[in-house]
């Protein structure tokens, strides 16, 4: 989410995305490697649920798994980043080097998702198109996720 967004959306969804950007944030001290990146995960299924109940847009669970599913497989090199950090956790001095990469990481990992989940949900309502077709075009534009990633991550 960037600034911009917090002037279009309702500020109810904004601070839903918001809330687990620090939730993910929070799973980066879980101590035990790869536990922290399935709270990570499950964080961000929970943000796209309550973003679905606040807009009143019911989906059924395949085809929240689908959506979960294009938007994780095009954040995978940045998931699959996180889960290679969290592994240092099994190392002494590893655990704090890995806790300071992933709050970083994380956190824009999460609202990255929450954006792009955002934007397809905002072009399904606009071309009513349907939501798979919707995920597709926004996961296209690789340069715009890229940018939003980049700006979360220096937060």
């Amino acid at each position: 989410i960037n600034s911009a967004a917090s002037y279009v959306l309702p500020e109810d969804i904004v601070e839903i995305v918001k809330c687990h950007a620090a939730i993910a944030v929070a799973t980066a001290f879980i101590p035990i490697g790869g536990l922290d990146m399935a709270a990570a995960t499950v964080n961000i299924w929970t943000m796209y649920t309550k973003i679905n109940t606040a807009l009143g847009i019911k989906f059924s669970d395949n085809k929240m798994k689908s959506i979960g599913s294009a938007i994780a497989s095009n954040l995978v090199l940045n998931l699959g980043f996180s889960a290679v950090v969290s592994s240092l956790k099994f190392s002494g001095l590893g655990y704090f080097a890995a806790i300071a990469i992933l709050t970083g990481a994380l956190y824009a990992l999460t609202m990255t998702a929450g954006w792009v989940y955002l934007k397809a949900l905002t072009n399904m309502a606009l071309y009513d198109k349907d939501i798979d077709d919707s995920v597709k075009d926004v996961l296209k534009d690789k340069s715009a996720i890229d940018k939003v990633y980049n700006e979360n991550k220096k937060k």
